[in-house]
């Protein structure tokens, strides 16, 4: 499952900056260049929601099957996607299989490991999914701006299809039932609205980066350095965490440091966007926070509802974010300027603080 998801997430990491990138170089504008972000993230929702009656009929495995299909195969379609409708409708196809691919990835995890290894296993599944981030987000467009776009789209095929062999090694596994029954939507969310939220307010703050970091610094090649660095640092900073998770008296506690983190990053960012060294140590510190607060989430929702309703609820707040940040930044930068709309969601992570505070020290 985790060379799976290594192959599978190269596929998305690739043309997360990609796409926005291309709508731009179409004429499309910096809110059509969002809005594909945002489409993407939004199918990936819907499709998350269905998940949960998905793999209680057909299991796991067939979810991830799914998801490396439906993200890989409609990639190609972009070479001659050259219109905002037809980006947008490959985005929100392709979106679909991530949504599939995300949920059954992080409630595996749940499934297949022992309460008490459960932050280091979710640890270890964040470095699977950190690695193709972190080396695919600046080759996507380091690739497109070299060799152009084809050989990106073609190559975010290729890797969910080969995604496709260990998936179909998976054993069939079906989620497990918990006290004989599911919870409603209530408790789910009593349970898992803190951590909800902080997780949703540095994926908002990553989208944003994601999308706009190649279109906001003045140097490609500066923007390919801090395309790197986000998800690097996120990825050992998610790792760590879970090594440190394992130790702790209650899953959460993290959460409140880590989002201050975050937002101090993004503030940063707001005045030195101009700063090639100062912007890429301001998204070194975002991408600390991001990572740590993503790994204390998980394990703080797995702790307090069934796995595959964690997952789906964890994965919302990740792509919902995700989406929300590239449509916000877009809109806000069409009327403002990309400092204006880094420092409001440096804002929108320093009022969470209270709530992050609160999710390490109540159920």
């Amino acid at each position: 499952m985790l060379v799976a998801s290594l192959a599978a997430f190269f596929g998305y990491a690739l043309l997360l900056p990609v796409v926005p990138l291309w709508a731009v170089r179409q004429g499309a504008g910096p809110f059509a260049a969002g809005s594909a972000t945002g489409v993407f993230m939004a199918s990936t929702v819907l499709a998350q929601f269905a998940v949960p009656a998905f793999v209680r009929r057909f299991g796991y495995r067939a979810g991830l099957l799914w998801g490396a299909l439906l993200l890989g195969v409609p990639a190609p379609l972009l070479i001659v996607a050259t219109g905002a409708p037809a980006i947008l409708g490959v985005s929100f196809v392709r979106g679909l299989g991530f949504g599939l691919l995300t949920v059954c990835g992080s409630a595996l995890i749940a499934e297949l490991l022992p309460t008490g290894s459960l932050a280091r296993g979710a640890g270890l599944y964040g470095l699977a999914v950190g690695l193709p981030q972190l080396l695919g987000l600046p080759a996507g467009t380091s690739i497109a701006e070299h060799w152009g776009f084809a050989p990106v789209f073609l190559l975010a095929t290729a890797l969910p299809v080969v995604a496709l062999l260990p998936i179909l090694l998976l054993p069939k596994v079906v989620p497990r039932h918990h006290s004989g029954r599911r919870p409603g939507l209530r408790p789910l969310v009593t349970a898992t609205w803190r951590p909800w939220l902080a997780m949703l307010a540095v994926s908002t703050g990553f989208g944003a980066l994601a999308t706009f970091l190649p279109i906001a610094l003045d140097s490609p090649a500066v923007a390919a350095v801090a395309l790197f660095v986000v998800p690097g640092t996120a990825m050992l900073a998610r790792w760590a965490a879970g090594q440190l998770g394992d130790r702790m008296a209650e899953p959460g506690r993290m959460l409140a440091g880590a989002l201050a983190l975050a937002g101090l990053g993004l503030l940063a960012l707001a005045g030195l966007t101009a700063h090639a060294v100062p912007a890429v140590i301001a998204v070194a510190l975002f991408g600390i926070g991001f990572g740590v607060v993503q790994n204390d989430a998980l394990v703080a929702m797995f702790a307090r509802s069934p796995a595959g309703q964690a997952s789906v609820v964890w994965n919302v707040a990740f792509d919902a974010g995700q989406g929300l940040g590239a449509v916000a930044v877009g809109a806000i930068v069409s009327g403002t300027s990309f400092p204006v709309a880094f420092a409001l969601l440096a804002a929108s992570a320093f009022v969470l603080l209270p709530v992050a505070w609160r999710a390490g020290r109540s159920g």
